[in-house]
């Protein structure tokens, strides 16, 4: 995971920023702060690794996307200490050569490659989870793709932010930022939502993972409140026709919600939600 030079140039020193931007051949030497086309690899530490790849749960079950690989350590440590298959994209030869001999001193070869290719052109889809050390001008670029993804997909970056899309939660390693993204699902709109002998109509307001949400139960206002969205898990509390406090939570597909709601000293009960076309 390396960093893109817009956000360094200034100031790395002027050796650094005097390197070739043509393609590095396989058998050059990496050398931090190297430049490609348009970056500086600059490594991210091992610790700081550890911390984002825990930042978005990576299990086995999942496959890492590495932006702008470097050397490969992100990759190769997703796949040695989670058991994620990974993969690292990056431009330079050199990077790409030592990645796959790390991988193979590693013992993780079989779950982890490596691709020679611009990060945009990288199909983005293959990956439940994506690691980025790039620019914010970068960033801004792959903002709208990383949005369009399959909801409930885990974006972790080193240092930089996403715009006016808020973080999940954020950590701090060794004075060092990192921050977590899960791409949400669409629930903007009206939703009736049945539940056992009651009928409430939630109409939702979205932006990115915030939600704004009004109630109203035959004609009436109901508060709705404490709402929240993390991929297509929905959740939040209003109240019922005694006014009794209730807590829902679901999982949204298309235009539909179910799950399952609780209230103080009773068992949970089944809900679902549909949405006005």
């Amino acid at each position: 995971m390396g960093v893109l030079l817009t956000a360094l140039s200034t100031a790395l020193p002027a050796a650094a920023q005097a390197f070739p931007t043509s393609p590095q051949p396989a058998e050059a030497v990496p050398t931090i702060g190297q430049v490609s086309k348009d970056s500086v690899w600059v490594p991210t530490p091992e610790r700081l690794i550890r911390r984002l790849l825990q930042l978005a749960d990576v299990t086995a079950r999942d496959t890492v996307l590495d932006l702008g690989s470097g050397d490969g350590r992100v990759p190769i440590y997703a796949a040695k200490h989670f058991g994620a298959r990974a993969v690292g994209v990056e431009l330079e030869e050199n990077l790409i050569r030592v990645s796959n001999e790390a991988a193979r001193a590693g013992g993780v070869a079989h779950r982890v490659r490596f691709v020679r290719q611009d990060l945009f052109d990288t199909d983005l889809a293959q990956a439940s989870v994506i690691t980025l050390y790039i620019s914010p001008g970068v960033m801004t670029k792959l903002k709208p793709r990383l949005l369009a993804l399959k909801p409930g997909t885990r974006i972790v970056s080193h240092q930089f932010t996403l715009d006016d899309w808020e973080p999940d939660e954020s950590i701090r390693s060794e004075a060092r930022m990192g921050y977590l993204w899960v791409v949400p699902g669409d629930v903007a709109g009206t939703w009736t939502v049945e539940g056992p002998g009651d009928s409430l109509r939630i109409d939702i307001s979205q932006r990115y993972q915030s939600l704004a949400l009004r109630g109203e139960r035959a004609g009436k206002p109901v508060a709705v409140i404490g709402g929240r969205l993390r991929g297509n898990e929905i959740s939040f509390s209003s109240f019922d026709a005694d006014g009794a406090s209730r807590h829902f939570r679901g999982r949204v597909v298309g235009s539909r919600i179910d799950g399952e709601s609780e209230r103080d000293g009773t068992k949970s009960l089944r809900w679902s939600a549909t949405r006005a076309r």
